[in-house]
């Protein structure tokens, strides 16, 4: 039997907060947006986290700044993103047909999280050209030596 339990926008919204304190946002018509700085690492750059949420999808996680996101050398594309024609880059931290996440898990203690290492793994393709993180996909850059 499927579980049919679903936390809400609100209650996502609060979860959330109450993981990270210091963060912000806002739900209006049904719609989760969130936001929040991170440094995967003690050395790691600062990034601005942004999620969204409706109740009817799945969370969307994009890299705010910064923007845009440096390349490794020789790499055409950011590795593990959606691309929009508009310019926004949603980060690929799971697939949604998979059932890898799920409106009964609470955003903060997993997307967030994948998000996170998702920014530590690209700092360290940013400096070496290989994707360590996992998933599907080469997205080693192509260096030319």
């Amino acid at each position: 039997m499927a579980n049919s339990f679903s936390y809400t926008p609100i209650q996502q919204y609060h979860m959330l907060i109450r993981e990270f304190p210091l963060s912000k946002g806002t739900v209006r018509r049904g719609k989760l947006v969130w936001h929040s700085d991170f440094k995967p690492s003690p050395l790691s750059d600062t990034y601005r986290l942004r999620i969204t949420y409706n109740a009817d999808g799945t969370p969307k996680a994009f890299i705010d700044s910064p923007k845009p996101l440096p390349l490794a050398e020789g790499a055409d594309t950011l590795p593990h993103v959606y691309n929009y024609s508009n310019g926004m880059q949603q980060l690929c931290l799971f697939i949604p047909q998979s059932m890898e996440w799920r409106s009964s898990m609470s955003i903060a203690t997993t997307v967030v999280h994948w998000a996170v290492q998702w920014m530590y793994y690209y700092e360290i393709w940013l400096v070496s050209g290989k994707w360590t993180g996992g998933g599907h996909g080469n997205w080693d850059a192509d260096r030319k030596r």
